[in-house]
């Protein structure tokens, strides 16, 4: 029978520790308070309430006054036919970026006023929606330009952040990281434990996942995040949510709108979802790594909450700027790129930081973008449509 006390195992929000820690207790808890929840979610709330306050849909100031029109959808000219005919992707996807983070938030924010404690699930939540930080350098760095019909940032709202985006900065991204990061996280962990159990219980206390508790969970997270990266980016392209209007190999329709990244997005990007992982890990101590970070700082006695969740988006954040390199030596050392065609909206202008569009002679109005700073220029494969 295993030695694992199943109902000490919470359906979500992190690893449980082993039994002497839970029974210990945490010394470095801080006191019982409500106070920073509603700080917190009155933070989380301006933040995305300023976004909404500015947000719109359409091309806006990037639109092309002479549009093709191949195909109309909803009165919008597009190049291709919706994807299984249907017409509302867009809104689809909002509805899983707002509504799976909604949940999230609930949950975990619910467990936190109960307990009058920070949640971990929470922590990390709130930490991988701070990742919304760096997605304008994702999206310029990956040629990363997505639907206008997107509720987004208008284009001359912020420059040198939203404006680094091929075309627009999604609104519905804040919370999209959120659910992008924390759910596999969470499906890891689950699957994980229920590896440890089945150890145990064939081997004994003594299994190889059981002596090697944070490189066993390192691999099961591997193997789930790059599975559930590359399928969620392969659905955003082929429904033309976004897209990478030019991309090196090997891709997935190379050459096509709904060309995917094979390789190196889900090598990269998956970093953030790894160390998004780590974050519900805790040791022997019943400690979890941003808490070992945060009690080093010496803020953390007077800010333990707010330390903790600074120690918790570093993490993250170290993995995202790690991927962003990757990115960035894609981008600046003159590869050899297939372009996305045809352009999918037509009703906005084409971007074509590097000329490629406009040496494959495809129509539309083209512009280079901001943070066109190339040195070394990617070059065109010769593939037509």
């Amino acid at each position: 029978m295993s030695t694992i006390d199943t109902a000490t195992v919470p359906p979500i929000g992190g690893t449980v520790a082993p039994p002497a820690a839970l029974a210990a207790g945490d010394p470095d808890q801080p006191a019982p308070s409500r106070r920073w929840l509603a700080v917190a979610f009155g933070v989380f709330a301006t933040i995305l309430g300023a976004m909404l306050a500015v947000a719109e849909t359409g091309p806006g100031a990037l639109r092309d006054p002479n549009p093709i029109g191949t195909h109309w959808v909803n009165g919008n000219p597009r190049a291709n036919e919706p994807f299984l005919g249907f017409d509302y992707w867009p809104q689809l996807w909002q509805v899983v970026g707002f509504g799976g983070a909604a949940i999230l938030l609930g949950i975990f924010g619910w467990r936190s006023w109960k307990s009058r404690q920070m949640h971990n699930g929470l922590l990390v939540t709130f930490a991988a929606g701070g990742m919304y930080f760096f997605d304008p350098f994702y999206n310029w760095l990956g040629y990363f330009p997505t639907d206008p019909r997107f509720l987004h940032i208008p284009h001359g709202t912020i420059p040198f952040w939203s404006d680094l985006a091929p075309t627009f900065e999604p609104v519905f991204f804040f919370p999209l990281y959120m659910v992008w990061l924390v759910y596999p996280a969470l499906l890891t962990h689950w699957i994980w434990r229920r590896l440890q159990a089945r150890a145990e219980r064939r081997k004994g206390p003594g299994s190889w996942i059981q002596r090697h508790r944070l490189i066993s969970l390192l691999i099961v997270c591997k193997c789930v995040t790059f599975a559930i990266d590359l399928a969620g980016f392969r659905t955003g392209t082929v429904t033309e949510a976004f897209i990478f209007s030019q991309a090196p190999g090997p891709l997935i329709d190379g050459g096509d709108t709904s060309q995917a990244q094979l390789l190196w997005e889900p090598l990269l990007f998956e970093l953030t979802m790894m160390a998004t992982c780590l974050l519900f890990y805790r040791d022997a101590q019943g400690r979890t790594p941003q808490r070992r970070i945060a009690r080093r700082i010496r803020s953390f006695a007077r800010f333990p909450r707010t330390t903790e969740f600074a120690a918790a988006w570093s993490i993250i954040a170290i993995a995202y700027v790690i991927c962003l390199i990757g990115m960035g030596t894609l981008r600046f050392t003159g590869q050899t790129d297939k372009l996305a065609q045809p352009w999918p909206y037509e009703d906005t202008q084409v971007y074509d930081p590097d000329g490629l569009y406009e040496q494959a002679g495809h129509p539309g109005l083209k512009r280079a973008g901001d943070g066109n700073w190339n040195g070394t220029r990617p070059t065109y494969d010769g593939t037509r449509p």
